[in-house]
């Protein structure tokens, strides 16, 4: 009884701190839009400029991601991997403290981009490893915490900020949240296993090259829109004549939603390998919220962020469930994971971007929302090509 307590408790602790881990994941991107004003005023940066901000980042996010990302597994361990990933945004968040120029503050978005990476690409495959049964539950609960982390820095950095009387406190204070993560990541006693050999084949060795890359570009695009909300949402409402507290609450509300949904559509989806009815139904809810911004932005706020919210929430883990559906084998998942990701983030990185160039020219986030409306409408077009039975013959081919 007691022998097989102790697994039980060591994953429970795990998952505690893979919780812990996902919630330092966003908060550096997060934290900068409701104190852009302040950041721009301070340094002088447009806003196609203070775009890259976010832009780095989710770029970084994929581009070492895709590179550096599984080597840097395979060299150190998924522990001390995630472990340098902690300790490179605990830096980049102590950085702010101290910035006084854009050139630093846009250094220290892409060395937290680079320790994203590393902990997106390795988190994958642990889960899958540690929670084979319960894969579903688990990548919920981590997604869950992203998108709760991301609440944090959208709630918190401006009220940090006020109370101190420096934007640079707001940015930086994050520091914090990854010198505790790392401290419970490092000290958690991971549940025993037995050994296993690391593939090395590639993502397009262990699944069709097209469907990798299909699924890539479906990640990306559901990022796109989530790049693009977090950068610019409320520059929108500040332009709608909201505080920047109040416009920082919509993000924080718009992120509070997302946690449901990624906890409830994973949970719902658990006994039925096809995903796509919950996939379509998180797509809709974001193109109903796009279209309610786009046509009534002052009326029923709440009501739009919400509704984008929980789509983004419920698809962002459900499209990481749907990867690692694809292969049995943890670290063949994981590296599937790692390519899906990094070219996914890299596709997601123009987003931002290019809304802050349409806001720049037009003077109007409006022609920016229609954009990412109609990317809603090419995802739910997209989520019926993901049929199982086009991976559970792959699983058997690939299980060891």
């Amino acid at each position: 009884m007691n022998a097989s307590a102790a697994p039980d408790r060591d994953r429970s602790r795990l998952l505690a701190a893979i919780l812990l881990v996902g919630l330092t994941l966003r908060p550096t991107l997060t934290s900068v839009s409701p104190l852009l004003s302040a950041i721009r005023e301070a340094t002088g940066m447009t806003y196609q400029l203070a775009s890259m901000l976010t832009v780095l980042p989710v770029l970084t996010m994929g581009g070492f991601a895709l590179l550096a990302g599984p080597m840097l597994g395979r060299r150190l361990g998924e522990r001390a991997g995630i472990a340098t990933g902690l300790v490179a945004i605990g830096l980049a968040c102590a950085l702010r403290f101290f910035v006084t120029d854009a050139s630093w503050l846009i250094a220290s978005a892409g060395l937290a981009g680079c320790g994203i990476a590393i902990i997106q690409a390795l988190m994958p495959g642990v889960i899958k490893q540690h929670y084979a049964a319960r894969t579903p539950t688990a990548m919920g609960i981590y997604s869950a915490a992203i998108m709760a982390g991301g609440g944090l820095g959208a709630a918190f950095s401006p009220v940090v900020a006020q109370r101190l009387h420096d934007w640079h406190a707001g940015l930086g204070v994050w520091a914090g949240l990854a010198a505790f993560g790392l401290v419970l990541w490092w000290g958690t006693r991971r549940p025993a296993l037995a050994p296993r050999r690391i593939p090395t084949a590639s993502a397009g060795a262990t699944v069709p090259r097209r469907r990798a890359w299909l699924l890539a570009l479906y990640f990306g695009l559901i990022n796109s829109l989530y790049a693009s909300m977090v950068a610019w949402l409320p520059a929108f409402y500040m332009q709608q004549g909201r505080g920047a507290q109040e416009s920082g609450a919509l993000l924080a509300c718009m992120t509070a939603c997302q946690v449901l949904a990624a906890l409830a559509l994973p949970w719902l989806a658990r006994r039925n390998p096809d995903r796509r009815p919950w996939l379509a139904l998180g797509m809709s809810l974001m193109l109903v919220g796009l279209l309610g911004c786009i046509v009534s932005p002052a009326h029923g706020a709440v009501a739009w962020v919400g509704s984008v919210g929980l789509g983004l929430g419920g698809t962002f883990a459900l499209s990481l469930i749907l990867t690692l559906d694809h292969l049995d084998h943890p670290e063949q998942a994981g590296q599937l994971s790692a390519f899906v990701q990094g070219v996914g983030f890299m596709i997601a990185a123009v987003s931002p971007f290019a809304t802050g160039w349409i806001r720049d020219i037009s003077g109007s986030f409006s022609p920016a929302w229609i954009a990412l409306a109609i990317n809603a409408v090419i995802l739910i077009a997209m989520t019926w090509r993901f049929h199982p039975a086009g991976y559970q013959g792959q699983n058997q081919a690939t299980a060891e």
